[in-house]
């Protein structure tokens, strides 16, 4: 089996070193490695990021629900393992619009009925929080960690992000959490700009962001310690020195919504 066009989710496996790609990915993924080598290590980090935000919001915050947005294809350590290793009751959803990232996801996880894996597409948050698997699976009048990491720089601001953002942020209950990682040229806009042009080449609306753009995102919602970072730096399991954390040019955080 081939594809003659990439996919961003393949794309981002071959960077894993998965083995869920075809030629096509390999060829944007080493393009990728070419306008930046470090985006191999973005990549794992963001991985790290989301794990270290799960765990953290399990358990030290109580959050048992989780939705992440754009899983793309599966890999160690995915959000249901780290949730419900730490609360073995937790539920998580899963939504991507790649159908083919659906469909693995829906093959492995056939035998935990506290796990959805949906198909949609970020562009459309009210088919996502009205989606009828979703809601069976999620209570949304109870605290949620919705999780974007990273999903929103493959949005174009022709699709509206504050508007997608508004919708979401309405609809979780107070004490949810939104969770996001974001490409950000703050401080390597040339490498920044090489990459998201390859990424581009997969999936047109690719768009890095700077860090106040970024940070609209999450409306009046409440950031929590230690703030929208570098992600390396956020809370880590092993330092980094500031100059190899900024290398590492994603920037995450989070926020609780008051009430």
């Amino acid at each position: 089996m081939t594809s003659a066009t990439a996919s961003i989710a393949r794309v981002i496996d071959c960077l894993l070193d998965g083995k869920d790609n075809f030629k096509v990915d390999r060829e944007r993924a080493r393009e990728a490695i070419e306008a930046d080598p470090a985006i191999r290590q973005i990549t794992i980090e963001n991985r790290r990021f989301s794990r270290r935000v799960v765990q953290h919001l399990a358990s030290d915050c109580g959050i048992e629900q989780f939705v992440e947005v754009g899983v793309g294809l599966p890999a160690a350590e995915n959000v249901h393992q780290v949730a419900q290793y730490v609360t073995p009751k937790a539920r998580v959803a899963y939504v991507d619009n790649d159908p083919i990232v659906v469909a693995h996801g829906q093959a492995l996880l056939t035998d935990n009925d506290q796990i959805k894996v949906i198909n949609a597409d970020l562009r459309n948050p009210e088919g996502i929080l009205s989606h009828p698997e979703l809601i069976k699976l999620i209570d949304l009048s109870k605290p949620v960690a919705m999780l974007l990491t990273p999903v929103l720089h493959f949005i174009s601001d022709d699709d509206r992000p504050d508007e997608i953002m508004d919708t979401i942020r309405a609809a979780l209950a107070p004490g949810s959490y939104l969770a996001i990682s974001h490409a950000c040229p703050e401080i390597h806009p040339d490498e920044v700009d090489g990459v998201m042009k390859v990424y581009r080449s997969a999936i047109p609306s690719a768009t890095a962001r700077d860090r106040e753009r970024i940070m609209r995102f999450f409306g009046d919602f409440d950031i929590a310690s230690p703030g929208m970072v570098w992600i390396p730096s956020w809370n880590p399991e092993i330092s980094m020195t500031p100059a190899a954390a900024e290398r590492i040019w994603h920037i995450g955080g989070i926020a609780r919504k008051p009430g």
